[in-house]
């Protein structure tokens, strides 16, 4: 075996293919157009594997079927076929890793009812912070916290669009407080929050608080019985959740008494 088919064969397996299908693969690509019984025969493959794999490779697009004088005929696909294949596999990952965070809180969602107790889990760098983000999701009733800074910087653009979109259509509702950084930070360049449609933010209450009485300088949830610290400004980015039940309802007593003197004051 050469070189060359040691690239190719690497290449067919991670494009999917398990071994019995690259050595069809490689057959077909040395040989040219074969039955199904020389096939067998070149590849060393029993015959009725031959049948069922051609079959799923061809449902795949990495080989063909032709008629040829009352003969079926296997060939493989052309290189611009795999190409195909490629963009698709592409786009496949894309997609998984669009919809990775939503269905990675749901899943932790569910792991965490049947592993009751107190945990602290710790989060780091942009996947982390927007993990944080998603499992605020899984708030029954109400969330409450402090907003720190604009999120676009922490969990980019489209992942607050997303964010937006599912705590609208999952009912969420929170209340939260905020101080001069996240006014500062809005006066930047981010501007999602700006543009969403009005229902999509209706499910917040927010007040003001002045820093010099009160300096927000982290991000903080308070939800269920769970309590997040985040932080991604100037700085590591980080997060730390703790699930305890003592510590989520002190926290919401302090914010409770924060809130009494916060004022309403409008982001715009």
């Amino acid at each position: 075996m050469t070189q060359n088919d040691d690239k190719i064969i690497a290449f067919l397996t991670n494009l999917g293919l398990d071994n019995d299908q690259v050595k069809i693969y490689l057959t077909l690509q040395k040989s040219g157009t074969l039955t199904k019984l020389k096939l067998s025969q070149l590849s060393g493959i029993t015959r009725t594997q031959v049948y069922r794999l051609v079959d799923t490779m061809r449902h795949a697009g990495l080989v063909e079927e032709i008629i040829d004088e009352n003969r079926k005929l296997v060939q493989a696909v052309s290189p611009e076929n795999l190409e195909n294949l490629v963009r698709k596999q592409e786009s496949k990952a894309e997609e998984l890793r669009d919809s990775f965070s939503s269905i990675k809180h749901l899943i932790t969602s569910q792991a965490s009812q049947v592993q009751p107790g107190t945990k602290v889990l710790f989060y780091r760098g942009q996947r982390g912070i927007q993990q944080l983000a998603w499992n605020a999701l899984r708030a029954k009733g109400e969330l409450i916290g402090y907003t720190y800074r604009s999120w676009e910087e922490a969990l980019g653009e489209k992942v607050v669009k997303n964010w937006y979109v599912e705590a609208y259509e999952t009912g969420f509702k929170m209340r939260d407080i905020y101080s001069d950084s996240l006014l500062e930070s809005k006066a930047s360049k981010y501007k999602v929050y700006d543009s969403l449609p009005e229902k999509l933010k209706d499910f917040s209450r927010s007040r003001y608080i002045p820093k010099e009485v009160f300096n927000i300088d982290h991000q903080l949830d308070i939800y269920n019985d769970v309590v997040a610290f985040y932080n991604w400004h100037e700085g590591e980015i980080f997060g730390v959740e703790i699930y305890n039940e003592k510590v989520a309802k002190m926290q919401r007593q302090l914010f409770e008494l924060v809130w009494s003197q916060a004022k309403y004051k409008g982001l715009s």
